[in-house]
């Protein structure tokens, strides 16, 4: 739960036990402000209509930069590692607002990367796991991204 700073006086919503989420971009931490975790059904991204998928998404600041990075992937997704690039079945989206105008890089950008996955527990809604990804051409690094969230349904 230390992971979770609250920023700009935002009351922090209330995480489970054990919950955390950490990464560094370019070597600055994400000083995480909320946390939120879905198990929900997403139709639209099969021609299944009962398409579910782990939806994580960590909010707050890299500096003075408001920053946001999201996890999207199949509930059924066994642990193992997977890589970011490339026909990946996980996406990733990194959003950074340093001044009026919005920064977004989408797993369709990425050069390198991959996400393991620890525990998938669909039964129980927890889900954890540690990655990494970057965009060399940019110089945009994510690393010892970290994170344990129990999800809701």
């Amino acid at each position: 739960m230390s992971d979770l700073v609250p920023t700009s006086g935002q009351a922090l919503p209330t995480p489970q036990a054990g919950d955390h989420f950490r990464a560094f971009i370019n070597g600055q931490p994400l000083q995480v402000s909320t946390l939120t975790g879905r198990l929900m059904l997403r139709p639209e991204l099969s021609q299944v209509a009962d398409h579910w998928i782990w939806k994580i998404i960590a909010e707050g600041k890299v500096g003075q930069r408001r920053t946001s990075i999201g996890l999207f992937f199949d509930r059924d997704l066994a642990p193992g590692t997977y890589p970011l690039v490339g026909d990946s079945p996980i996406r990733v989206v990194y959003n950074e607002a340093p001044h009026s105008k919005s920064v977004i890089y989408h797993s369709a950008h990425l050069q390198s990367g991959s996400l393991t996955l620890l525990v998938v527990d669909p039964r129980h809604g927890r889900v954890q796991g540690r990655f990494d990804f970057g965009i060399s051409a940019v110089d945009f690094e994510v690393n010892r991204g970290r994170f344990s969230v129990q999800c809701e349904s």
